[in-house]
């Protein structure tokens, strides 16, 4: 039988002995302490927003004068068989 450290017998009739838990830090408590978390910026995103949103609004609106609604011919909808 090969030896493996990882296994052990544990007998049916006997509670499951628990696992110790590890007092580790968390991913982001980690990150913090080693100063690799940074802040994210708010103005320069919130204003490319906000010009994005400005210009898809005016989009939005309808009043582009090139733009010709050429629905004239009803007629032809019947013929559809």
């Amino acid at each position: 039988m090969i030896n493996n450290p990882a296994l052990r017998v544990q007998r049916r009739n006997q509670p499951a002995a628990l696992i110790p838990t590890q007092q580790e830090v968390s991913i982001l408590d980690w990150l913090e302490s080693t100063g690799r978390l940074i802040a994210r910026e708010g103005t320069e995103s919130s204003l490319k927003f906000d010009d994005e949103a400005e210009e898809l609004s005016e989009l939005m609106l309808g009043d582009d004068p090139s733009y010709i609604d050429d629905d004239d011919d009803d007629n032809d909808d019947d013929d559809i068989d």
